[in-house]
């Protein structure tokens, strides 16, 4: 049983080890998180990310895939979309959704985003995924999920709709 044990411990400690060197993470700082402001996040993604190209106004919904205390990085897939209103009804203007890695300013004071990086499409795209990622974030994001996509869309309809009522 002692043998077991001693075996166990050192397998694991080898995994660790071993994930430690290929991601740059560890197993501890992958359940820590880094410190976020919702409000500054939205506010980032829905000026800094696209501009509006009709005159709109962008909204943006997002899900959180990781974060990386090391690192100071939030990983995000997020559905940027400009809206135009067009009489009684909103018409979709310029619109985005992918990953998105955030970068948080450590040397600031309160929660500020100091930049952001998506991954170059086409052929480009795992590579800088599996570069741009950390393996749990990688997973969510190689197979570009079209139900993630789906709620956020969702998601965002749901938000036009309590910000800015139709008249029937």
């Amino acid at each position: 049983m002692k043998k077991l044990i001693l075996t166990t411990f050192y397998t694991m400690t080898l995994c660790s080890g071993i994930y430690y060197v290929a991601t740059g993470e560890s197993f501890v700082t992958m359940s820590q998180s880094v410190p976020l402001d919702q409000a500054e996040v939205e506010r980032y993604l829905a000026t800094e990310v696209m501009a509006p190209n009709f005159g709109g106004d962008v909204y943006t919904t997002y899900k959180i895939l990781d974060t990386s205390t090391t690192k100071h990085e939030i990983y995000v897939w997020a559905l940027i979309q400009e809206y135009v209103r067009e009489g009684d009804r909103f018409e979709t203007g310029t619109g985005m959704s992918g990953p998105l890695v955030l970068y948080v300013d450590r040397a600031a004071e309160m929660f500020t985003i100091s930049g952001h990086e998506s991954p170059r499409p086409g052929d480009y795209y795992p590579g800088d995924v599996r570069r741009m990622f950390p393996l749990y974030a990688e997973l969510s994001v190689l197979p570009h999920p079209i139900s993630l996509g789906e709620k956020l869309h969702d998601q965002m309809e749901q938000k036009l709709s309590r910000s800015h009522p139709v008249k029937e």
